[in-house]
């Protein structure tokens, strides 16, 4: 109708691609929003591949950039792929694995990866400081895993990546089959 037109046609619309782009890329700044994360994504605690306690969201995701991915050790089909993948990844970030950046795979058969299984099976990847693996008690690892999306079914378990900055509350899911370039770019945009 000519009325719709003409109250469009006066409206300024620059505006709104910068409020889609500053959207993404919130700042969490503030304690209370350190504090809604960690809600969120609770302190579970869970073991890392070499037996130490840890804390979800304080010890693994606050402060850094995390990869997330979801695994099992018995695994011979997408697992293996994946932690190839992110190998070359890894290699590619160089020395942000571990500063800023981690990677963080989560266990889907916590009852048979056990912390010394998970030690043994990341020697095959060349994981390195930054890249931890993760175990607990099945209670505890699918209360992280529904967190994060992940259906708690160790043969349906999420194949694609989850990269996320909790002190920007930026994340993305991405197919882990992506070349090793395009991944680690999609890291460095989220850090």
């Amino acid at each position: 109708s000519p009325l719709a037109a003409s109250a469009h046609s006066d409206e300024d619309h620059s505006g709104h691609a910068a409020k889609i782009e500053t959207s993404e890329t919130k700042h969490v700044g503030e304690v209370g929003d350190h504090e809604k994360a960690r809600a969120y994504f609770t302190d579970t605690v869970l073991k890392d591949h070499n037996g130490k306690d840890v804390r979800f969201y304080s010890d693994v995701l606050q402060g850094k950039t995390v990869v997330v991915s979801f695994i099992f050790t018995s695994c011979t089909d997408a697992c293996p792929l994946i932690n190839q993948n992110l190998q070359k990844v890894q290699a590619r970030l160089g020395e942000r694995m571990g500063e800023d950046i981690a990677f963080v795979s989560i266990s889907v058969d916590p009852e048979t990866d056990t912390p010394e299984k998970l030690n043994v099976y990341r020697q095959d990847f060349d994981a390195g400081e930054g890249w931890l693996f993760l175990t607990g008690d099945t209670a505890a690892v699918e209360t992280v895993s529904s967190k994060l999306g992940q259906v708690f079914e160790k043969e349906a378990h999420l194949t694609a990546l989850l990269i996320g900055n909790t002190g920007t509350a930026r994340w993305r899911k991405l197919p882990a089959y992506l070349p090793d370039n395009v991944i680690a770019g999609q890291i460095i945009d989220i850090a």
